[in-house]
């Protein structure tokens, strides 16, 4: 079944209108036909099955059929991404979506290839806001994560850490720095409000100021494994472990204690 997106207000009626995009890939791209069915996801968790009454160039208006809330992925999961170039960051958005994050923030950093002028600000959002509709619509996730920014450091670190129960760890390539799943472990089970955040660098990493005011901020600095990731790689990987982790508490599920102290020195974590 072909399925696309519509904000809750619209689609809230027995009978309501795609987007004009939504209704131009429907009729046109797809030819879909009065009498077709669909699935509308509104992003906020409704999942709507629909009959199309009409499809043409004037639009496409669906009758909803049967409606269902989604649940939410657990773990309130946030992904704090510095700026990144070319595909990659429409990469980690996508992502981010099929791996259930609630919110994705991005930061602009010291080494940042990538970046905003403010003039394309509107545009590169608008664009960034599609990446993530089409993932959730693949996906079946009726779920869209809150994107914020990008922010500068600063101001994106005052919506982080204990005061706003969130734990927030952050990827780093500094020699010694122990291994995520230790850190994890290192942690008492987190509340089904509670929010857990990774934060990952640009290709160029977090600078070594930048690393302290994490810290500062109560960040728990974790290693992604041996290797050098690139960026995206390491969003994924990291989203994919906290996802799990997220699971496994909400589930009741403790994970092994672990000692810190044992970390491994040449194992620095890819950004």
């Amino acid at each position: 079944m072909h399925r696309f997106h519509s904000t809750p207000d619209r689609c809230a009626a027995p009978i309501f209108s795609l987007t004009d995009a939504e209704a131009r890939h429907a009729s046109q791209v797809l030819r879909l036909q009065p009498g077709d069915r669909v699935e509308v996801i509104d992003g906020q968790g409704g999942l709507i099955e629909a009959e199309i009454l009409v499809s043409g160039r004037r639009g496409v208006e669906v009758r909803a059929l049967h409606r269902q809330l989604q649940a939410r992925a657990p773990g309130n999961l946030v992904l704090c991404q510095a700026l990144l170039k070319g595909k990659a960051l429409e990469t980690v958005l996508e992502k981010s979506v099929e791996l259930g994050a609630s919110r994705v923030v991005l930061l602009e950093t010291e080494r940042c290839v990538a970046r905003v002028p403010a003039d394309e600000a509107e545009r590169k959002r608008s664009s960034w806001s599609q990446t993530l509709i089409e993932a959730a619509k693949q996906s079946r996730n009726a779920w869209l994560p809150e994107l914020v920014g990008p922010l500068p450091l600063a101001p994106a670190l005052e919506g982080l850490g204990p005061a706003n129960r969130t734990r927030l760890l952050v990827a780093s390539l500094e020699p010694g720095t122990p291994p995520l799943g230790a850190v994890l472990r290192s942690l008492p089970t987190a509340s089904d409000e509670a929010s857990l955040a990774v934060a990952i660098g640009p290709e160029g990493d977090f600078s070594p100021a930048e690393l302290e005011r994490f810290r500062a901020a109560g960040a728990h600095s974790a290693s992604l494994g041996p290797l050098i990731l690139r960026a995206e790689t390491a969003a994924i990987a990291a989203l994919a472990i906290l996802a799990d982790v997220a699971r496994r508490w909400r589930s009741g599920v403790r994970l092994p204690a672990t000692n810190l102290g044992h970390s491994h020195p040449s194992s620095p974590s890819p950004t």
